[in-house]
This record gives structure tokens, sequence and C-alpha cells, in this order.
């Protein structure tokens, strides 16, 4: 330890050593909702479907082996890592890590949802989600879709590369035109994929971030206008006590206050502040949301809780987006985003130099989730160095 936190040589070779353990294996893993993946379990209908699903992530043991599910790429996690190679770049000036960013964001841009004209990204496995919709392997969605824009969007800022924003825009003009839009309260506000009416809060506030972002460098006036469209439905979905439910109406939430989608929710409201003009009540919906998230959703050593009164099982996606969304500046809580990164090291890291998804309370999965753990924390790790020690620069080995 360092008087300002966790050495960042420490935090330099941890993500390095992540990512290296994540290019061995070519970017490919499996994924805690790839059960359907599998050539043998049933999916003839949604109830199959779910059952199978969750059959193989809730089994005690990794049954992936053994009912043929295979590790492939995942889009999002393609862009996890192109982002953490970015936010590394950013920090130690190393031609390689770009280079790294490059080449994954080239295999993206070759491999786009065959479902779409515009730009767009779906998981690589078919996924039911509850009873609310089907979505086969590779067919878009909108938070992949964001995440992987986010990617060349990022792309952009780092490099000047004109068609790295051209794709971003895209992407956004992708969310515009092909998502389900359903009305509510007064609201025009997307779904979850093109097939479906399921509206999603987090989903919203990610679109709106992103919208934000994209017209601050395209100066595109109707993009902007639509992101205060969403957050003014994001604000007006807040509940007292600062939290948000999952799903509107409430109703349809499988889950309450949970502790990554939260995240979601807070880091896109920064972002949105970020690129736009003060709009007015947003910041204090940020910050009441801040203080819900960090006050209910974490205990005092940075373990991140399920839910806001469920502690179980500590997930790594949690406190991966939490260490990202708390060491933004606006939160002013990059303390908070260390402790919560010496306790996912202590508790949900093998030297081997992957993260495993989460301890419950009796039995922990060291599963290596290629997306959901790996591509999450090396995220986090690189998103912490570079808000943490922009000024620190190690030396560059030339490879």
């Amino acid at each position: 330890m360092s008087e300002r936190g966790i050495d960042p040589r420490t935090v330099t070779d941890l993500c390095e050593t992540a990512l290296g353990w994540a290019r061995e294996n070519d970017y490919a893993g499996w994924d805690p909702y790839d059960g359907l993946n599998s050539p043998i379990l049933p999916d003839s209908n949604w109830l199959f479907r779910l059952c199978s699903i969750h059959a193989v992530q809730w089994a005690p043991i990794n049954l992936r082996p053994l009912v043929g599910i295979p590790k492939e790429r995942n889009p999002k996690g393609i862009a996890l890592f192109a982002l953490a190679y970015l936010d590394l770049y950013e920090v130690t000036g190393d031609d390689a890590h770009l280079s790294e960013a490059t080449r994954l964001l080239g295999w993206l841009v070759r491999n786009t949802s065959p479902a779409s004209s515009e730009p767009s990204w779906g998981y690589n496995f078919d996924w039911q989600n509850g009873r609310e919709f089907f979505v086969p392997a590779y067919h878009p969605s909108t938070v992949v879709s964001v995440f992987c824009g986010r990617a060349f969007l990022r792309y952009y800022e780092v490099t000047g590369n004109e068609r790295a924003l051209e794709i971003a825009d895209s992407v956004c003009r992708f969310v515009r035109c092909e998502i389900g839009q359903e009305r509510v309260d007064g609201y025009r506000v997307y779904a979850y994929t093109p097939y479906d009416s399921f509206v999603v809060v987090n989903v919203n506030a990610l679109a709106a971030g992103f919208f934000a972002e994209v017209a601050s460098h395209t100066d595109d006036a109707s993009l902007g206008r639509r992101a205060d469209e969403l957050v003014a439905f994001v604000r007006a979905q807040q509940v007292e006590g600062g939290a948000w439910y999952y799903a509107c109406p409430p109703e349809r939430s499988h889950i309450s206050h949970d502790n990554f989608h939260t995240g979601f929710v807070v880091e896109s409201l920064d972002r949105y502040m970020a690129a736009r003009s003060p709009v007015e009540g947003v910041e204090r919906a940020y910050h009441r949301g801040l203080e819900f998230y960090r006050d209910a959703l974490f205990e005092s050593d940075g373990a991140p809780r399920f839910e806001h009164d469920t502690p179980y099982p500590r997930d790594v996606h949690a406190a991966a987006q939490a260490i990202v969304t708390f060491v933004r500046p606006r939160a002013e809580s990059a303390d908070f985003a260390e402790r919560i990164l010496e306790w996912t090291l202590s508790n949900l890291y093998d030297p081997q130099g992957y993260f495993y998804r989460r301890r419950g309370r009796l039995l922990t999965d060291r599963t290596p989730y290629i997306r959901w753990s790996q591509g999450w924390m090396c995220l986090a790790l690189a998103s912490y160095l570079r808000r943490t020690a922009k000024s620190w620069r190690p030396p560059v080995e030339h490879r």
C-alpha cells in the first residue's frame, strides 16, 4: 500500500496479468447464462429453456464440459476487454495495449449481428429472460450494443479515428430505429431487444448516457434531446430513498434494488451530466442514487451485497461495476472504490490471473467466466488505474 492507496504498479501488474490470461485463452470462455449452448439440454419452450439455463448456472460443479458447452467469444466481453486496453494505454503509453484494442474492435466490426442492418451485437448464446422474452444467439440487444458502442466511442476519444465515431453513431441509430419502444407515463422508452416490450430502467439509463456522449461529439441535437427524454424517465422511476426497481412497472421486476444494475444507472447519469448541459434535478437524482448505492448495497469492508436486503451471493460483476462507478471524479469516492477492489482481490481472485464469479454463504463459484468475471474486472482495474494514477507511467516494454 502507498499513501494514496494501492500501489499503481500493483494494479498495473494485476490488470496486465488478467488481460494476459484472457489473451492466452483467445478471449473465449463460458458465461453464467450459456446453458442453451449445450447440444443436449432441452430448449423446446420457455420453461425448458429457463430450466436448462439455471440448471447449468446454479449447479454446485461446472457442468459445461459434461453437457458440451463450448468456450466462445462474447461480443460484450470483447468490448469490455477493448475498453480495458484503451484505459491501460492512456495510463502507460504502451502501444501494445492500443494495438490489442484495435484488434478486438476489428473483431467486433467483423462480427456484428446478422439480424440488423446497423452495427449491433448480442450475446453468443440463446437467452430466455424469465417469461418476458427469448432472444436467439447473436441477435441484438440494447445493452450489448451500447457497451460495444462505448468501446468504439472510447477508441475515437483516444485516437481521433473518425470511423470509430461513425460506428458509435450507427449504434445509436440502431437503438433508435430497431429496438422496441413503449409508452410509460408519457415517456417514449426502449425495450430490451427488437422483439419484446419489457421495459428495464437500467437499459434506458445506459442508452441515455451513451446517446449524450455520442451527441457531444457529433452535435446531433435530436440525439441529445432523446437522451434528455430518457433521463427524465429514469428520474421519474427513482423511488424514495434514491433507489430504482429493475423493471417498469415494478411488479415485473424479478429483483428489487440490486447491486450492479443500480451501478449502471448511477454511472449512466454521471456520463449524461458530463456530456450535456446541466438539467434541473438530474444532479440531485444522481447523488440520491449514489448515496443509496454506497450505503445500502455494500458492507463496510467493501463487500458487495446482492440486493439491498440480500447480502449473498457476493458477485464479482457487482464489485467491478462499483469500482468503475465510484472511481469517476463526480462520485468523489475513490477511497471506497479502493476498499471494494481490496475485498475483491482477497475474495474473488485466483493467483493464476483470473477472477471467479461469486462467493455465497456456503459455496463459491470459481468458474472463470470470460465476460461476467474477467472482462468486467479487467475494465475495473484499468478504470481504477486511469482515474487514480494518471500521472504515473511505468516503463514501456517494447514487445
